[in-house]
């Protein structure tokens, strides 16, 4: 029986408020169950404005959304760093 891959979410935090031109930091945190990680990408009201993909180059890749501003230097597949 095929149980297919997943990735199992530990956590996510994302803060409540972000008072404006501030810098608000996004984490997701999962279980790859020993599977390698294909990607992750963070969205806002449905437009993506990150993806990592380790097996593209270059690896991470930012996405103009307007309100958010990222923080190309402090990005990874774990961890955002917007200004909204």
């Amino acid at each position: 029986m095929d149980r297919g891959l997943s990735l199992n979410m530990v956590e996510l935090r994302v803060p409540s408020h972000v008072i404006r031109n501030q810098s608000a930091k996004l984490e997701c945190h999962f279980d790859l169950d020993g599977e390698t990680l294909y990607s992750v990408k963070w969205y806002k009201d449905g437009n993506e404005f990150f993806r990592y993909v380790p097996r593209d180059l270059p690896i991470t890749q930012s996405f103009v959304l307007p309100g958010v501003t990222v923080n190309n230097n402090r990005m990874q597949a774990f961890t955002a760093v917007v200004q909204w």
